[in-house]
């Protein structure tokens, strides 16, 4: 598996992966195309990326850097490379090189399909950290849909997660909108 970080709305690849994009993600959970494309050409501290297994497109992978942690923002793995551990080498790739804190946001477990969600974070080290979370849209920054944070960490204390919270808002969500 490679990772191969997109920085130019030129780059040969993004349409495909932002087909990808569109597919994987409810309008909710994702930005308009446009914005994408300026935070990816723009924006040092998000982290675009390409997901290639033997030459071929099998993912993206969006991560940000944030102050002194990662906010994980989207993980995706191509529908014809599913079940050949493609997210499984993405969250080891994170492991081995992202040390630190990392965040990322999931839909409460409200099925089947989002239980096995967090439970496949929770078997690679993650723990739910919050359930009463928000997330802003990512078009209207005065509307929000309730997920839940977890982390590969605990957090003793709620201020410091308090903290992360207001620089993922700040940082990923309020900032780009304007």
């Amino acid at each position: 598996m490679e990772l191969r970080r997109i920085t130019r709305m030129e780059d040969p690849q993004l349409p495909e992966v932002i087909v990808l994009y569109q597919q994987a993600f409810p309008a909710s959970e994702r930005r308009e195309v446009n914005q994408l494309k300026r935070l990816i050409a723009g924006q040092s501290s998000m982290f675009f990326h390409v997901i290639e297994e033997g030459g071929k497109l099998a993912g993206l992978f969006v991560y940000w850097k944030l102050a002194d942690f990662y906010y994980l923002e989207h993980l995706a793995v191509c529908p014809e490379m599913r079940n050949q551990k493609i997210g499984q080498k993405v969250l080891d790739y994170i492991r081995e090189h992202l040390s630190g804190e990392h965040l990322l946001e999931v839909e409460p477990a409200v099925d089947e399909i989002t239980t096995r969600r967090i439970n496949y974070y929770r078997r690679n080290g993650y723990e739910i950290v919050e359930k009463q979370y928000r997330q802003p849209a990512y078009d209207n920054p005065e509307k929000s849909y309730p997920l839940w944070l977890m982390s590969n960490r605990d957090y003793p204390d709620r201020r410091e997660l308090a903290e992360h919270i207001q620089v993922i808002k700040e940082e990923v969500y309020y900032k780009p909108c304007l």
